[in-house]
């Protein structure tokens, strides 16, 4: 918006239609993308690299422990079906 406004003021841009009309409308898209997606302090929380470590230890012992559940659940089936075939001999 800022090098249309200056190239509108010095010249070089008409409000013709043509080539030099994209950059405005180009930039009241963006404008108006952003603002529909919030900022970017929403997307990339300004957060220290304590936080961030907390967070990310945070999401791997999470992830460790659903790996365990799965571990767990498999290993309880695969006794179950151990049961069962022993069962039926």
């Amino acid at each position: 918006m800022f090098v249309f406004a200056v190239g509108l003021s010095q010249g070089r841009y008409s409000l013709d239609l043509d080539i030099g009309l994209m950059f405005p409308l180009l930039g009241i898209l963006l404008i108006g993308a952003g603002v529909m997606q919030g900022s970017l302090g929403q997307q990339f929380p300004d957060e220290s690299d304590d936080e961030m470590t907390r967070r990310v230890q945070g999401d791997v012992e999470e992830t460790e422990r659903e790996k365990n559940v799965g571990h767990a659940w498999a290993s309880l089936e695969q006794h179950v079906l151990k049961s069962e075939l022993d069962e039926s001999e």
